[in-house]
């Protein structure tokens, strides 16, 4: 039997200019690119000139905001064809960055996820963090029993590319794994299993 009404999605935030930075990067795919443009229209043309864009055009919702986002007088505008290498592409800054860096993230949840994992692994803490979630809640999921990790989950039910076993998706998000759980969808009755529902995404 499935527990449901475990809600434990981050709570997002609304992406503002941070006065406090002495440099901006600011990270986003597809949907997440509408909010940076509202926010680098926010900016001072002294904040813009210190802002670092990183951008994966990588959609679930089909919505590219690469054009507008060229027309911002940033420091630098680095573009990526998947949210994996956006999210290494972070990694790689960060690697660099100097005290006073703030950090801006906007886009799916796995993209936010898998970002704050990185900038969680710098040493940043909330108070030089802002996401805001865009576009669709497709879920990224972890397998309990292979630790495989499968991206824009749907279905309430569905097998795991990694061991084949079929899944049910806890509504339980996990900020360490940055991933809901998948666990043996038969696993307390074997054979039977839970509805197949499309999930509250």
């Amino acid at each position: 039997m499935l527990i449901t009404g475990i809600k434990s999605r981050p709570v997002y935030d609304e992406l503002t200019p941070m006065a406090t930075g002495l440099s901006h990067v600011a990270a986003a795919q597809g949907s997440g690119g509408g909010v940076l443009v509202r926010l680098l229209g926010e900016m001072t043309p002294e904040q813009l000139a210190t802002t670092t864009v990183l951008y994966s055009t990588e959609s679930f919702t089909g919505k590219n905001h690469l054009a507008d986002l060229q027309a911002f007088p940033v420091r630098e505008l680095l573009v990526f064809p998947s949210n994996t290498e956006a999210v290494r592409g972070l990694d790689a800054f960060l690697l660099t960055a100097e005290m006073g860096t703030r950090l801006y993230l906007s886009g799916s949840e796995g993209f936010i996820g898998t970002s704050m994992q990185v900038a969680t692994s710098y040493g940043m803490n909330t108070d030089e963090v802002l996401r805001e979630h865009a576009g669709s809640f497709v879920r990224r999921v972890w397998c309990a029993h292979c630790s495989h990790y499968s991206e824009n989950v749907t279905r309430r039910v569905f097998r795991c590319p990694g061991c084949e076993r079929d899944l049910v998706v806890r509504d339980h998000y996990s900020r360490r794994l940055a991933a809901f759980q998948g666990v043996k969808a038969d696993g307390e009755v074997p054979g039977e299993l839970p509805d197949d529902e499309e999930l509250d995404t």
